[in-house]
Formats: C-alpha cells, sequence, structure tokens
C-alpha cells in the first residue's frame, strides 16, 4: 500500500488530536438569553411570595405561619372591693346581659353617682346658708328650709330660672350620648354602647388627677364607684329624713351646735 505524503499529514494530525468523548467547550450565549432567565426567576419569586401571605392570611391556615394579629380583651365590670366582695349582684340583674348592655348599666350607676355626690353638697351646703341664701326675692323673700322644696321656692321666685338651664344640659346629655352610643342611624344599636368606649370616662380631666399606671386607676375608679354609692343612699337617707320631720338635715345633725356664730349680725 502506497501512502502519498498528504495522507500521512492527515494521520498525524489526527492522532494528535483529542478523542471524541471529550468535554467541549460551552456554546456562546446570546445576549437576550440571559436577560430571558432573570425576568423568568424574579417572576417565579413573586408567584411564591404571593402564595406564602396568601396562605398567612386565610381563615384555615396553620397557626405556624398565620400572621400574629392584637386579640382584644372583652370588657368585663371591674371586681369589687370590700366588705360585698368581687362581685355583688343578689337580684341576679346580670343574667344573661350582653357587653354592651353591661356597659349601659355601669354608665347608668356612675352618673347617677356623680349626680349623687353633688346632691349630698347641694344639700349641706344651700341648707348651711340660712343666713345668707342663694336665691332672693322682694315679694318672698329668702328661699330657706329643707332642701326638698327648695326647687319649687327657686321657681316660685323666678319662673324661668329653671328653664333657662335646659338647653346647658341638653348640649351635654347630647354630647355625652354621640360620645358613648351607637349611632342608630348608621347601623348601629338603639340603645347601643361603643365598643371601644369606657363607661364614665370622657376624658374630661382639668386638673390632670387621673393616673398613669392601671393600679392606681384601678383604685380611683373604684373610689368614684363607692362614694357614688354611698352619695345615692345618703340623698335617699336625707329626703327621707326632711319627709318625715320636715327639718334641715343641719337642723337633724345639730350643726348648729357644731357652727360657731356667723352671718350678717
Amino acid at each position: 500500500m502506497r501512502f502519498t505524503v498528504g495522507t500521512v499529514l492527515s494521520l498525524s494530525c489526527l492522532a494528535s488530536s483529542a478523542p471524541l468523548t471529550s468535554i467541549r467547550s460551552p456554546p456562546a450565549v446570546r445576549p437576550g438569553v440571559t436577560a430571558g432567565r432573570s425576568s423568568i426567576g424574579s417572576r417565579l419569586n413573586k408567584i411564591v411570595t404571593r402564595s406564602t401571605t396568601e396562605a398567612t392570611e386565610a381563615p384555615g391556615a396553620p397557626a405556624e405561619i398565620q400572621a400574629s394579629e392584637p386579640v382584644k380583651e372583652p370588657w368585663k365590670y371591674a371586681a369589687g372591693t370590700a366588705p360585698l366582695g368581687p362581685y355583688f349582684d343578689p337580684l341576679g340583674i346580670s343574667k344573661g346581659k350582653t357587653e354592651s348592655e353591661m356597659k349601659r348599666i355601669r354608665e347608668a350607676e356612675i352618673t347617677h353617682g356623680r349626680v349623687a355626690m353633688l346632691s349630698v353638697l347641694g344639700f349641706l351646703f344651700q341648707e348651711a346658708l340660712i343666713d345668707r341664701p342663694l336665691f332672693w326675692s322682694p315679694d318672698k323673700g329668702y328661699v330657706t328650709g329643707p332642701a326638698i322644696y327648695h326647687f319649687q321656692e327657686v321657681a316660685e321666685r323666678y319662673p324661668y330660672f329653671w328653664l333657662a338651664t335646659i338647653p346647658f344640659f341638653a348640649y351635654y346629655e347630647n354630647k355625652r350620648a354621640r360620645f358613648g352610643w351607637q349611632d342608630p342611624t348608621k347601623g348601629g344599636d338603639l340603645f347601643g354602647i361603643k365598643e371601644d368606649y369606657e363607661p364614665g370616662d370622657f376624658g374630661f380631666d382639668p386638673f390632670n388627677a387621673y393616673p398613669i399606671d392601671s393600679k392606681s386607676q384601678r383604685d380611683m375608679k373604684n373610689k368614684e364607684l363607692n362614694n357614688g354609692r354611698l352619695a345615692m343612699l345618703a340623698s335617699v337617707g336625707f329626703m327621707a329624713q326632711e319627709l318625715v320631720n320636715g327639718k334641715t338635715i343641719g337642723d337633724n345633725l345639730g350643726f348648729d351646735k357644731l357652727m360657731p356664730p356667723h352671718g350678717p349680725y
């Protein structure tokens, strides 16, 4: 067999080249391919993130992946003080009541307690000014005697005095109702109390006397409740005593003997 020079050169080149199973160099990548892969990856990340968020917000999602939300504490009566114990309700008035109804009962108790405390002061203050009463007219003289009759005596001397006070009380009662009560024209209950309203708390504190810490706040609320309850009983006792004997509370308690001489004479 004869080999030409060209054949020998071709065989030598094949012997020196790499085998057929060797790794070939990667093909050149076009510029648009890399950008396409990046956009696909970002889209997949967005889909995974959105799916995780929807899973955590789903009502039946497991506890470990549910988003934590603040738990609203149910409103309840504050525990009472001695000697009546934590809760004193011998007639079962609070039995079966909703939260809104219980708030309305507490609102009524606080309001009547505050009015009664002012009533007790009014009894003692007006009757103590026996020498210098607040109301006087030339034809009927001073308003004196038991305080249970002062309302009628003031109306006899100043017929429009109590009528003039109606706008004042109406304004603040309307303001109180809008502050703590639900609006029935906007879907609320007719006598329902707002969920975020604390009975008796209107934010009125001109002397900044309301404490900051929770324990002191609870103590002040209990003091107001206890004094209001005592004042309601005292007001009923004052009225009953003056109806029985027709004397002022000062005369019944002997204040005239305790007070030094005073007055214009």
